[in-house]
């Protein structure tokens, strides 16, 4: 029998596995990621995270996409790591654990978890481009937080169906990101909030949230749109708030990710769950 969590960040949702044993090799979690986090036929999730010792930290995250491809960070993922890992005894809060994009602090304070993202370079970002995509013409702004984001700055609401579409071609178009992208599509409210959608890389879709998503789009929000701080960044799964710390000259930016999270369910893995 194989002992599992589900957890959520914002309904970013994932499969969690306790790997401190090393239990699971890579392969192992590869596997376990395509066969579970199908919907309808097994757990279902956006993806699937193990808890693995660390040097370094108090642990170390690995996550892997619903299609089997490791990512080296995401920031809901990571929030709802944090939240399973301190409800668990595995880490105090304030916690410190690693990923594939370097090693982060999170606080956690149920049911929110909050991540020091640390310091993104924005002088590798693109900024004052447009993208056409879809027979539409966008200003985008792309960064790397942890993994390669384009954030498409629109007035106009479009339809999920519409957006994933859209989101899909700019997510391959390999001569402006060779390593594909997340795409998010970012409105202003009269509210003074952003509302965001993503199509994600690794899941092939639309998620409800994406944590480095809303880092992406704060930013863009800040330097494009002029927007105060912090930045709420409303998606359809929740808000996440993120606050900026920019460096002189906007060369770097220091960053937090807070939202809500929740551990919603445990149990054992059946055999069926594989098949």
């Amino acid at each position: 029998m194989i002992d599992f969590f589900k957890v959520h960040g914002n309904g970013n949702d994932f499969v969690v596995l306790d790997n401190r044993e090393g239990r699971f090799s890579d392969a192992d979690l590869s596997a376990a990621a395509t066969a579970l986090c199908r919907r309808r036929s097994s757990i279902g999730a956006d993806g699937l995270m193990a808890v693995e010792p660390s040097r370094e930290a108090d642990f170390r995250m690995r996550i892997f996409n619903a299609d089997g491809s490791e990512a080296a960070m995401c920031g809901n993922g990571a929030r709802a790591l944090a939240r399973y890992a301190y409800e668990r005894g595995i880490a105090p809060s304030p916690m410190r654990f690693e990923t594939g994009a370097g090693t982060i602090e999170a606080v956690v304070e149920p049911p929110f978890a909050e991540l020091d993202m640390g310091r993104l370079d924005l002088a590798r970002g693109l900024f004052g481009r447009s993208l056409r995509v879809g027979g539409v013409t966008f200003p985008f702004v792309f960064l790397t937080v942890g993994v390669p984001h384009c954030v498409l700055l629109t007035d106009e609401a479009y339809s999920r169906d519409a957006m994933r579409e859209m989101g899909h071609g700019a997510r391959h178009d390999t001569e402006l990101f060779p390593d594909g992208a997340n795409v998010t599509f970012a409105r202003r409210t009269p509210d003074g909030e952003v509302w965001a959608v993503t199509y994600e890389r690794g899941v092939e879709d639309l998620t409800e949230s994406c944590g480095t998503g809303c880092v992406a789009v704060a930013v863009a929000a800040v330097l494009v749109w002029g927007m105060d701080l912090p930045v709420r960044v409303a998606n359809p799964g929740g808000v996440n708030t993120v606050r900026l710390e920019f460096a002189p000259g906007n060369g770097s930016v220091r960053a937090w990710l807070k939202g809500r999270t929740a551990l919603v369910a445990s149990g054992q893995l059946l055999e069926d769950a594989w098949s």
